[in-house]
């Protein structure tokens, strides 16, 4: 019976796209402390329960697939079609410099060395 709860909670994980932390390795020393209610408590229980994983387990499953989704999505910009038509056209048929575009040019030229 043990043997099958385990094999139960292991497709649970699986079906919910839970994975514990890649961090897992890593001496577990730093605490970080929340405050929340009634419902959040209760929550966070029913979750790990149903991973069948400890709440330590799924809050820091759960706390580092967040971070990780925010940094991601925070480094990369996304472009509508319409946009990425305008961006595509701006790249393909540049305007040409302004005078005081071509002076900077110029100046830049005068003042930086290049090693080529």
């Amino acid at each position: 019976m043990h043997k099958a709860l385990q094999r139960l909670a292991e497709a649970t994980k699986t079906m919910l796209d839970f994975e514990e932390s890649e961090l897992g390795a890593e001496r577990q020393t730093r605490t970080t402390q929340i405050r929340h209610g009634e419902e959040l408590l209760e929550l966070i229980a029913r979750a790990a329960t149903s991973l069948g994983v400890e709440k330590s387990v799924f809050l820091r499953a759960a706390i580092e697939k967040e971070a990780r989704r925010v940094l991601d999505s925070a480094s990369r910009h996304v472009l509508s079609p319409e946009d990425a038509a305008r961006f595509q056209e701006a790249l393909d048929s540049p305007p040409e410099p302004t005078p005081r575009g071509l002076a900077a040019a110029r100046a830049y030229r005068r003042r930086v060395i290049h090693a080529d």
